[in-house]
């Protein structure tokens, strides 16, 4: 309202007659039709914004009395967390065949080197995504044959995108693009601030149209499932229904899967193995050690 009212009529560049004709087309019409309607969905709507001092130093107060209350260490709780416990119904683990355990066997012995080690994660993931993309919606479709005779199978409905939870899940990218056509990539940052052990949002660069795709949310492993439960509420805060949302994982915790389960209990989670603890370093035991690490040669 100030660069409207005051300051067109301060200077002399407009008169009052015009600042409230340009206030009553505009600015007026445009505040009840894209601002007004959003209010009824606000916590808190504070009158005259950040120049309203005290409602500001309220809400700052209120804020930090919340986050004293709460701590601002969650993972440690996480790392146990409903250990013994029976799996969730929304966990799949993909068949423990011959092959996917000679792969598990070469992938999480130390000695393996480090293109061998490459080499067979990707060919696991490739089974994985094979394993993943049965849970997208189908629909019936016939189609004709060399033969003229009709074949009814089935045709993919959805459109999908993969995100990735960076470093470590950026390593599944290709495995997914080998499989399936053409599809779009998104990106999500997190981590862990050396001071805390607490996990950190830094970045994401997602398709505009995420909302109305269905996602597979990749990382390699899954400890306390700390990063993920940050990296679904990411998908979620861009209008993802949560049905949406598939978690690929090559390695997971119990106690992570429980975390993530108990958070979003209408997302399904796929694995190709569930391991039983989380040490002090959140580091899934037996596991694979630190994945990014020995993938990128970092460790």
């Amino acid at each position: 309202q100030y660069e409207r009212f005051v300051k067109p009529v301060s200077v002399k560049t407009c008169d009052l007659v015009g600042v409230v004709k340009q206030y009553e087309r505009f600015v007026k019409p445009a505040f009840d039709h894209f601002i007004g309607p959003t209010m009824a969905y606000a916590d808190v709507v504070v009158p005259r914004g950040a120049g309203n001092v005290v409602a500001m130093d309220l809400i700052v107060r209120h804020v930090r009395k919340q986050l004293g209350e709460r701590g601002f260490k969650f993972r440690s709780k996480l790392q146990s967390a409903q250990c013994g416990s029976k799996l969730p119904e929304t966990l799949t683990v993909l068949e423990n065949t011959a092959q996917v355990r000679g792969m598990h066997t070469i992938i999480r012995n130390r000695d393996t080197p480090r293109d061998e080690f490459i080499f067979y994660s990707k060919r696991l993931m490739r089974v994985l995504f094979e394993k993943a993309l049965s849970f997208l919606p189908f629909s019936e479709r016939e189609v004709p044959m060399s033969d003229s005779s009709v074949y009814s199978g089935k045709q993919c409905t959805a459109r999908v995108c993969g995100v990735s939870i960076l470093r470590a899940g950026e390593t599944m990218e290709p495995a997914l693009q080998s499989i399936c056509k053409d599809v779009e990539i998104g990106k999500i940052l997190i981590q862990t601030n050396q001071n805390t052990g607490e996990p950190e949002l830094h970045y994401n660069r997602l398709p505009d149209d995420i909302a109305h795709r269905f996602v597979i949310l990749m990382d390699a492993t899954v400890a306390t499932g700390a990063a993920a439960m940050m990296a679904i509420r990411v998908l979620l805060d861009h209008d993802v229904p949560e049905e949406n949302v598939l978690f690929v994982s090559l390695i997971a915790s119990e106690s992570g899967v429980h975390n993530v389960a108990y958070a979003f209990p209408k997302m399904c989670i796929l694995t190709t193995a569930v391991d039983k603890e989380v040490n002090e370093n959140y580091h899934i035991i037996p596991g694979i050690g630190n994945f990014g690490d020995r993938y990128f040669g970092t460790d």
